[in-house]
């Protein structure tokens, strides 16, 4: 299962997936621009958490890690990246979201063109 979307249609996805109340709750708020690199509880400390990175993208990338069990939305705050989910290729840029499986093999940081500066939050639940 992979959803890749632009986050002007996030709500469309709440009959779906009750936790996208939380996500958007928590980007309507700016939280992820605001706060710095590190894993956060939401405000309502429900079962989503997110995590903030930033990184240099490169053509090498790396490894998005695993989360067994769980779903991952990624959204990019600053700058442009490319994802690789299980060998399906996503170009990520502010304004766009990709859902995904935690058991899902994942390559992220990969370089459009030149490096370049990213900031994004991951929401796992």
């Amino acid at each position: 299962m992979i959803v890749f979307d632009t986050l002007s249609e996030l709500e469309s996805y709440e009959g779906v997936f009750s936790e996208i109340r939380t996500i958007i709750d928590v980007m309507d708020r700016s939280l992820p621009y605001d706060q710095g690199k590190g894993e956060y509880d939401t405000p309502e400390k429900s079962s989503v958490k997110y995590v903030i990175d930033t990184f240099l993208t490169s053509d090498k990338g790396f490894d998005g890690g695993e989360k067994s069990g769980s779903k991952i939305m990624e959204i990019v705050l600053e700058g442009d990246e490319i994802i690789s989910i299980d060998g399906s290729v996503f170009r990520m840029q502010p304004g766009r979201f990709v859902l995904y499986s935690g058991d899902s093999v994942i390559k992220r940081g990969l370089s459009y063109a030149l490096p370049e500066h990213t900031k994004t939050v991951r929401f796992i639940f």
